[in-house]
């Protein structure tokens, strides 16, 4: 990668960790775009398959290949957005695909919007097969409320203006992985308004080794009281969403004993549910509280 080359427009960041076909696909897909001004940073992050020596059979100007100690995903993309020259960064997934149009799409939407901070595109989900299972295109304005409860953002459909991505980096802790985005999307909404798009660009496609799928409750629960912490120091958001906090909390209680319950851990999960009414009376009446409490209950 050489400072001397002219900056591209779009510096696409993707980590990859023991993904070594996903990422090739991934790769694959951001080189089909109809929009060419692009580069694409590839960080390694420790990867022990053979990720190093598939990604060595691309052949592209464009293309940057960066390995590193494991660090997880928001070291990597760190990493990846401390080589970016581009004007936006898209933080993309390893495992997902970009349409043909995504960075075209996104290229004038920034002219649109005249050089927002950041923004959002639609994406669907698939299956590895290819059959389309939902599709994430009914943001509106109220999207600020709704990340703050539901992360509804695709990492893949998010771009950041280069100067606000040095700014505002993702934080490294291991404990946040998995939520590293959530937490990211909340500081920079607690300061910028998101502009987004319904074009669908992207998708996220399924498969069982998804982190989502394999955290177990302990992790969630760590995860979850780690980036509350965070938030919850941050002057910006306490201001912006100080008002919703509670029920931020209470909500993230919910969703700690829906995973318990999926454990067989009911003791655990009547101890979450006092706590989360503790905070936020009302979440008496949220469909995920209700859930897991009959769960609970009928399965005694």
């Amino acid at each position: 990668m050489s400072n001397s080359d002219p900056s591209p427009y779009f510096s696409v960041v993707i980590p990859t960790y023991n993904r070594a076909r996903q990422v090739a696909a991934a790769v694959a897909s951001v080189l089909d775009q109809e929009f060419a001004d692009f580069e694409i940073i590839v960080v390694d992050d420790g990867s022990t398959d053979d990720t190093r020596s598939v990604l060595a059979e691309i052949k592209d100007h464009r293309f940057f290949y960066q390995g590193k100690e494991n660090g997880e995903r928001g070291a990597a993309r760190n990493y990846g957005a401390r080589l970016a020259r581009g004007r936006y960064i898209n933080y993309f997934d390893s495992d997902d695909l970009m349409y043909p149009i995504h960075l075209r799409h996104a290229m004038e939407m920034i002219r649109s919007w005249d050089e927002p901070e950041f923004f959002h595109l639609g994406y669907d989900f698939k299956t590895t097969d290819g059959n389309v299972v939902r599709v994430i295109n009914n943001f509106d304005d109220g999207i600020s409320t709704r990340v703050l409860f539901d992360n509804v953002l695709s990492c893949n459909g998010v771009f950041v203006r280069h100067d606000i991505a040095m700014q505002f980096p993702f934080e490294e802790n291991r404990v946040l992985a998995s939520a590293e985005d959530w937490e990211l999307w909340i500081r920079l909404l607690s300061r910028f308004k998101l502009y987004y798009s319904n074009q669908v660009t992207t998708s996220v496609v399924g498969h069982d080794q998804r982190s989502i799928f394999t955290i177990k409750p302990e992790k969630v629960i760590q995860r979850d009281t780690f980036m509350i912490e965070c938030l919850h120091k941050d002057a910006h958001v306490m201001k912006t969403f100080g008002s919703r906090f509670a029920k931020f909390r209470a909500e993230r209680f919910t969703f700690w004993m829906l995973c318990l319950t999926q454990s067989g851990r009911k003791k655990e999960v009547m101890t979450t549910a006092i706590r989360a009414i503790m905070v936020y009376p009302l979440i008496l009446i949220s469909r995920r509280f209700l859930a897991s409490i009959r769960k609970t209950l009928f399965s005694l």
